[in-house]
């Protein structure tokens, strides 16, 4: 194609409204005979669906500010919070390697965790300028990323859609942002069984950083990439690389989301455009492959990819990919199919949205080829199913949409009352999702108010009750003092293979005996995975795998109970290393076994923190 034809295939849906549907015809309506009272109409109408939205999200946040009188600790939202803000706040050792927030010990070079975390190293960043402010900072910064998400999904919607009715937009964007596909299922099905059932889990993009980041991202590069192959400049082609790098560095999974949109796209290019095409993707494959390893390398080890056991990268499991296949799965296969077969979306926009589509239910059968244990390609790429299925569902929606005078009556028929159905449904999940996680936010703000009496050290050690993945008090001790913890099970995500197997598992050894675990009961158990490493169980499908697996872990882990349950002089000296030992667990439903800590630590006073027990000690 001449590059002057090329040029006037510029996707621009505002000056060609005809672009993305060769066929259709429009009509005028009242708002279209005035482009500027459009243009006032559809910003109010953007700005009032972002107050509420952002309402709608902020509401945990803002109860338990009135509840606490306090903004020093957020609420509880979502499982491993303390975690990812943990990780804002990581030092360097003497070394040069990263110290561990929980064992302060250096980490010799950057395992995941470490290396893709560019969105609590910004959050760090905006938490300097609130100091004893926590809850604040993570507010404002949820805000930030909730206004980006809902700016980045109107975009999208508002520039490339066929037929971008603004009734159909704000649908679309409250659908994408207040409801869950799995939860939205779980309720039709107990409505129609005339059964209750509990709202889902949280709203979509409560949990902060992940995927709270990573999908404006992907909206933006889904944007970029139509219009990279509608138009000769290269800056959507930079902009494309920009974007990818950010996902990369904060999390990677969205990388591969991109690449999958990115490969179905280039490939229609390409054979559209010839010469011309290749020279702009194979300009920006390399790009992208020479700052995306530049960042992999960059610091020190570089990047390693590898478990505790030296678990294989490649491991062909058919059986995990069968168990991966379910009603998302199959959702999406469908839209993607539609979305490939119509005649109604421009190509420059079907081959994106088919890529985008063929990349998650790819991926998501990850696990049956590479290491479920190194990447979890089931579990992270997961979170891409909701706006996947929704944007595909979206584009086909309007490109079917009439565009006439009363094809517009039935768009506000249909939109309107989704939107309020959405709003309503997204108020009503905020408020069970608060009520939900009240007793851990509960807990944390008695744990911050005991902290901040000052009385721990950076010479003491606590050991906190572990009682389920979704609040670990652990995960809170490095942002309220300097004092070391005995056991965190998320501290393995921030340690080596070789700490995990050589630190991780002895610590977890101890808390166990501390909570009446011993070699008896490690005899007959299989139940490993709920306190020790991910993936330690769960992982061996295979024939005699898990039996195998089963057997490891008592062979590994059964000296370590005999050597704390004969006081071995080891363990006497661990505990030495520090000036007073605190124990914190539950005063409802406390776990410790007292006779157990008094083997090797002298008690002293116990005090009652509002849900706590706090039991000083000091080492034998």
């Amino acid at each position: 194609m001449p590059e002057s034809e090329h040029s006037h295939s510029a996707l621009s849906p505002r000056s060609s409204p005809a672009l993305l549907k060769p066929d259709s015809t429009h009509a005028p309506t009242a708002n279209s005979l005035c482009p500027r009272c459009d243009w006032v109409t559809r910003r109010t109408s953007y700005s009032i669906l972002f107050a509420v939205i952002l309402a709608i999200y902020s509401y945990p946040a803002f109860h338990n500010a009135v509840t606490t009188r306090s903004l020093r600790v957020p609420a509880v939202s979502a499982p491993d919070l303390g975690l990812y803000l943990s990780l804002g706040t990581l030092r360097k050792a003497p070394d040069g390697g990263t110290l561990n927030p929980y064992y302060h010990i250096s980490v010799p070079y950057p395992v995941a965790y470490l290396k893709f975390r560019l969105g609590p190293a910004l959050f760090a960043l905006l938490s300097r300028l609130f100091v004893n402010r926590l809850g604040l900072a993570l507010l404002i910064w949820n805000l930030l990323l909730w206004f980006l998400l809902c700016l980045a999904a109107i975009w999208l919607f508002d520039r490339f859609l066929p037929h971008p009715h603004l009734e159909l937009i704000l649908g679309g964007v409250s659908l994408l942002t207040l409801c869950s596909i799995d939860g939205l299922w779980r309720l039709s099905t107990a409505l129609v069984r005339h059964s209750s059932a509990p709202l889902a889990g949280g709203l979509p993009y409560i949990r902060p950083f992940t995927p709270q980041l990573a999908m404006p991202l992907l909206f933006c590069y889904l944007g970029a990439q139509i219009r990279a192959i509608s138009r000769t400049s290269w800056r959507a082609w930079g902009l494309m690389a920009f974007l990818q790098l950010v996902a990369f560095a904060s999390f990677p999974y969205a990388t591969l989301m991109m690449a999958g949109t990115t490969a179905v796209s280039a490939l229609w290019y390409v054979a559209r455009y010839g010469r011309t095409a290749w020279g702009k993707v194979a300009g920006f494959l390399a790009l992208c492959a020479l700052v995306d390893f530049a960042f992999a390398l960059y610091g020190t080890g570089g990047l390693h990819l590898s478990y505790q056991d030296h678990t294989s990268m490649f491991k062909l499991q058919l059986a995990v990919a069968v168990q991966s296949i379910g009603k998302l799965w199959f959702a999406t296969a469908i839209l993607v199919v539609a979305t490939a077969m119509t005649k109604r979306l421009r190509p420059e926009a079907k081959w994106p949205l088919v890529g985008m589509g063929l990349a998650n239910i790819l991926f998501i059968l990850g696990d049956a080829i590479v290491s479920e244990r190194v990447f979890f390609f089931g579990d992270h790429l997961g979170y891409f199913y909701q706006s996947t299925i929704l944007i595909l569902f979206i584009f086909l929606a309007s490109a079917y949409l009439p565009s006439d005078a009363n094809g517009l009556r039935v768009v506000r028929l249909v939109c309107l009352p989704v939107l309020g159905l959405c709003l309503t449904y997204g108020l009503l999940v905020a408020r069970a999702g608060y009520r939900r996680n009240l007793p851990y936010t509960k807990e944390l703000y008695d744990l911050a108010r005991w902290f901040g009496r000052g009385e721990v050290s950076s010479h003491d050690l606590v050991i906190t009750q572990f009682t389920g993945s979704q609040y670990d008090s652990c995960e809170w001790v490095p942002l309220l003092s300097d004092a070391e913890v005995l056991y965190c099970r998320n501290a393995q995500v921030t340690l080596t293979p070789e700490q995990n197997r050589n630190v991780q598992r002895p610590r977890e050894v101890m808390y166990l005996y501390f909570v009446g675990r011993d070699h008896q009961w490690l005899e007959g158990t299989s139940q490993f995975e709920q306190y020790g490493l991910y993936g330690d169980v769960s992982t061996f499908r295979n024939g005699g795998e898990l039996p195998s697996r089963i057997q490891a872990l008592r062979a590994e882990m059964r000296p370590q109970f005999e050597r704390i349950e004969h006081c071995d002089p080891s363990i006497q000296a661990f505990f030495r290393s520090f000036r007073r030992v605190w124990i914190i667990q539950s005063r409802q439903n406390p776990l410790f076994v007292n006779g157990r800590l008094a083997s090797y630590l002298d008690l002293n006073q116990q005090e009652s923190i509002g849900s706590l027990l706090v039991l000083s000690s000091h080492p034998k």
